[in-house]
């Protein structure tokens, strides 16, 4: 977000989200219909978004999904306090794409782990919002249920049936070519497809879904790192600590440090064990 940051919003004239919502829809008047248009329907999540990541607006179907009870309790929160980290990632990635490219993003196949640990195949399209010489004042965002098709057979239900079984297996030592075997495809094609459909590796997302479940059990738990580590799928807790830090942006104890000091946890987390070897 600081593509657009930097070159429109000076840090001595910051604004607040409430503040930035109001000056946006009296210069832009058709958002407020786009957003009475995105608020009856119940299969489409719609959310609006300024240039550094903050909510400005999310339809029920969004708020619902989220288990925020109004529009006002999402105004001017990130994904970071929305979504788990992992997910937020990625979000915060696609947007970066679109304040750089200045481009919309169609037809992306996510898959989210829900509320009840399901998992949730989401289709979503991100537009940027011009208002005339301004640029970019916002990032508009639909995501729909994934339909998928009764043939079992379909390249899709195959894709399917590969995450399922990596998001139940996670915390296994995996190889992608067998589970690749057992859905009917070779590593090869596999990988190809997720790259087409999803941007992203068979390899990157087995890392993201135990980078997720770490981040929960990081905040959740007392859990030294190297049981956090082990209980995830990861090698051995240097493994964990990199892979972590790479996709998060931070180390684990800073991102537990942080999320426990925004809660009634004891500030300091126990001090884990160092690796043996």
């Amino acid at each position: 977000s600081s593509v657009f940051r930097e070159a429109t919003v000076p840090k001595k004239h910051k604004i607040t989200p409430i503040d930035f919502r109001s000056r946006l829809l009296r210069s832009s008047p058709q958002i407020e219909a786009m957003e009475q248009l995105f608020e009856g329907l119940k299969d489409v999540m719609f959310s609006l978004k300024d240039p550094e990541g903050r909510y400005l607006s999310a339809n029920k179907a969004f708020l619902i999904r989220v288990g925020i009870r109004s529009r006002s309790g999402i105004v001017g929160k990130t994904t970071r306090q929305v979504f788990p980290l992992a997910l937020a990632l990625e979000f915060e990635r696609q947007d970066e794409e679109i304040l750089r490219g200045k481009k919309g993003m169609y037809n992306r196949l996510d898959v989210v782990t829900n509320p009840d640990r399901s998992l949730g195949w989401y289709i979503t399209d991100k537009v940027p919002v011009h208002t005339g010489r301004r640029g970019i004042v916002a990032i508009a965002s639909t995501t729909r249920d994934l339909k998928l098709p009764a043939n079992e057979d379909s390249e899709t239900a195959r894709i399917v049936d590969f995450v399922t079984t990596m998001q139940k297996r996670f915390r296994e030592p995996i190889r992608i070519s067998e589970l690749a075997k057992k859905s009917g495809m070779s590593q090869g094609k596999l990988e190809r497809k997720m790259r087409s459909i999803m941007s992203i590796t068979p390899r990157q997302l087995l890392t993201r879904i135990r980078v997720e479940e770490a981040a929960e059990r990081l905040v959740t738990t007392d859990d030294r790192l190297i049981d956090i580590a082990y209980d995830c799928g990861f090698c051995d807790q240097p493994t964990f600590c990199r892979q972590f830090k790479n996709l998060t942006g931070m180390t684990a104890r800073e991102y537990r440090q942080s999320q426990w000091s925004l809660t009634t946890r004891r500030p300091d987390p126990p001090t884990p064990m160092k690796p043996i070897g």
